[in-house]
């Protein structure tokens, strides 16, 4: 699919012809990229970049008179399987953006719903489609924030024994836009360095503010890992006190009653002379003994507060 860029997306017909200064978009699948653009200057960089391999990472390198990349783009309602990969050449005229058959209806509807903020140049264009990813970002942030407080919130009223399965797909989640957006942050500081002069020094200035967004998402996903940890050591604390507290009532229980485990064995003996073994008020006895020391122990017990 190809768009003629103006004041906004035109798509052009597959007959149509454009004007050799007009700026296209263009969205292909790898197999037609290959077809059309194999003798475009390098084109080899390009081919590394193409979604016919696993792309794991989102990148800029520039070289002379364009920039070629790959953008992969996390689904936001399921982060940690379902990833967009695109890979892009772009010229000051043409910005070429390849995916795979199946992602291509999905990539036009996200090109097609890019606001175009700034002046309708390709590389204009480009920042707006970068911008056009992340700006419900902090809004999903802040959802997940509140996801995280909710298991907090359970986990205080009563403890699982299991950690529960949502933290741990909570952090999986977090990890992989921590990574995207770690990978962002590096890809606009090689577009920053400008090493080819491809930027104007209006687009560096908005390059530089889209990378600033960048980086206080990067600390917020930070800030949501490290509660999401926080939350993993509270239910672990939880479950420690929880089986400290059992150990205690056990070896509460076993006190109590090992000095009458003592004297049952004592006087199970039954040696011929001991005191009290034919006496008719032994068992008696024993029995007082028996509640004496019971009730003396509770009491140094009560006092020590060890229950």
């Amino acid at each position: 699919m190809r768009y003629l860029l103006g004041g906004s997306l035109s798509p052009i017909s597959a007959s149509g012809q454009t004007d050799r200064d007009a700026s296209v978009v263009e969205l292909i699948s790898p197999e037609e990229c290959i077809r059309k653009y194999s003798s475009l200057p390098h084109f080899s960089l390009l081919q590394r970049c193409l979604p016919t391999r696993q792309l794991e990472y989102c990148k800029a390198e520039l070289v002379s008179g364009c920039v070629i990349g790959t953008l992969v783009i996390p689904n936001k309602e399921n982060p940690s399987h379902d990833m967009l990969a695109v890979g892009y050449y772009m010229t000051r005229q043409h910005l070429i953006l390849v995916d795979s058959e199946r992602h291509l209806p999905a990539l036009q509807r996200m090109a097609e719903q890019v606001p175009l903020v700034m002046p309708a140049t390709i590389v204009h264009f480009f920042l707006d489609f970068l911008e056009y990813l992340i700006q419900d970002d902090m809004r999903y942030l802040q959802n997940f924030e509140k996801r995280l407080s909710v298991i907090e919130d359970v986990l205080l009223d009563k403890p699982p024994k299991s950690l529960p399965p949502t933290i741990l797909h909570a952090r999986r989640e977090l990890l992989v836009m921590n990574s995207y957006y770690l990978q962002i942050m590096d890809m606009t500081a090689v577009q920053l360095e400008n090493q080819n002069q491809f930027f104007t020094a209006e687009e560096l200035q908005i390059i530089s503010v889209f990378s600033n967004r960048i980086d206080r998402l990067y600390d917020h996903t930070q800030m949501l890992r490290e509660y999401a940890l926080q939350i993993r050591e509270m239910h672990q604390s939880q479950l420690d006190v929880r089986q400290n507290d059992t150990m205690r009532i056990l070896t509460v229980v076993t006190t109590l009653f090992f000095p009458l485990s003592l004297l049952t064995g004592w006087y199970g003996m039954n040696f011929q002379n001991m005191p009290e073994l034919k006496s008719p008020h032994g068992y008696l006895v024993i029995i007082l003994v028996s509640i004496a020391v019971i009730l003396a122990e509770i009491w140094y017990f009560r006092k020590k507060d060890w229950f």
